[in-house]
């Protein structure tokens, strides 16, 4: 083990992961009751049965089934959503937040949540409707160009939800950032401190949104807890991303992911659908089968979107280093990763393979002793 991790951390580290590995396991298994009663009992079917009765508006009925649906599921997730955001977050030293504040950004997720999932609900049920061969090429493109709206929206309409964010104070500091950003010709919005304290102890740094929305944004408990070489490792980590174009790299990279896997359902559904009794995509009563195949699916592509990530990671890391020429700073922040936020150093290889999108703090301290020992 590395000198700079220490042990009992790590044996607390594996404790807190396993805590949560159990709680998604427990969301899994409702989720997979809740699927399989809507479809065994004709739940589904019966309640869209109902909806036509009422009304034949089909933007309606799309909007009627959907929020029926996504209120019972939220409620009945919502204690795994409390035990794993908020009980065990306080037991491992994490949140900083009181039940009512907790309570409180539970509320605006589930409003936002419900805003965004209706919108794409909508689009789905209707795009199928419209075109019955051709829906999943229709609605590979719309995705697309959804998320890449939302990307550049997010810091300017999600973002100032649950966090405030102020220009970054200690000047210092910010004439350095300046000093990469213009060494990359990056030109961001500003930079900004988010006052990640408020929620918990955990530090971050990002450049988030798109075109001219894209700005720095730099967790205050980064600024307090970690030295300036470790924040200016994570902010060139970072800035690489934009250097190198890794977000529309991983936009493409996502589109082809998305066409592949709705062509894959086209070619596969008519088989599904036939043995649980539903005949076409359009089938609103059918979307319980709809989320489930695409879930497997999603499983099944896992591995290669991690292998993908970590590509763009491992370039980040080295460009952060070609940056900062601080290694020192690179692995100390990396082993602070994992002494103070429990990440674990050196996970299961197949672990790392199937769902890390970066590689383990381990192998990022020795790609950082390699950097430093060709120079």
């Amino acid at each position: 083990m590395h000198p700079l991790i220490d042990r009992e951390k790590q044996k607390r580290a594996k404790k807190y992961h396993k805590d949560n590995f159990k709680t998604s396991v427990v969301t899994y298994i409702i989720s997979g009751i809740f699927i399989a009663a809507l479809l065994w009992f004709d739940i589904s079917k019966n309640f869209v049965v109902f909806i036509n009765a009422i009304t034949n508006a089909r933007f309606l009925i799309i909007l009627v089934y959907f929020t029926v649906l996504y209120i019972i599921y939220s409620l009945i997730t919502m204690p795994l959503a409390y035990l794993d955001g908020f009980v065990i977050e306080h037991k491992y030293g994490f949140s900083t937040q009181n039940f009512k504040a907790w309570l409180k950004d539970w509320i605006k997720s589930f409003f936002v949540s419900f805003i965004l999932g209706t919108i794409v609900f909508e689009i789905i049920y209707l795009v199928t409707n419209i075109s019955p061969t051709l829906w999943w090429l229709w609605l590979s493109i719309i995705m697309i160009i959804f998320s890449v709206i939302l990307a550049n929206l997010f810091p300017i309409l999600i973002l100032p939800l649950f966090y405030k964010t102020s220009p970054i104070e200690n000047e210092d500091l910010r004439s350095k950032i300046e000093d990469i950003c213009e060494q990359t010709e990056i030109n961001v919005q500003g930079i900004f401190s988010i006052n990640l304290s408020s929620k918990s102890t955990k530090a971050n740094a990002a450049v988030v949104g798109l075109g001219n929305t894209k700005r720095i944004l730099i967790g205050d408990t980064l600024v307090v807890d970690y030295t300036e070489g470790e924040i200016l490792s994570v902010l060139a980590h970072e800035i690489t991303h934009y250097r190198e174009h890794h977000v529309w790299w991983l936009i493409l990279w996502q589109s082809c992911t998305t066409i592949v896997m709705f062509y894959v359902f086209y070619l596969i559904y008519p088989y599904i659908y036939g043995l649980v009794g539903f005949g076409k995509v359009s089938d609103i009563a059918a979307f319980p089968l709809f989320g489930a195949i695409f879930a497997v699916l999603a499983f099944v592509m896992k591995p290669l979107g991690s292998a993908v990530s970590r590509y763009y990671e491992r370039r980040a890391d080295k460009g952060a280093l070609n940056l900062t020429k601080d290694p020192e700073s690179f692995i100390s922040l990396m082993a602070k990763f994992c002494n103070r936020q429990l990440s674990i150093a050196y996970p299961n290889p197949f672990i790392e393979w199937y769902k890390y999108s970066h590689s383990s703090p381990d192998n990022r301290i020795k790609s950082a002793e390699i950097w430093r020992a060709k120079q």
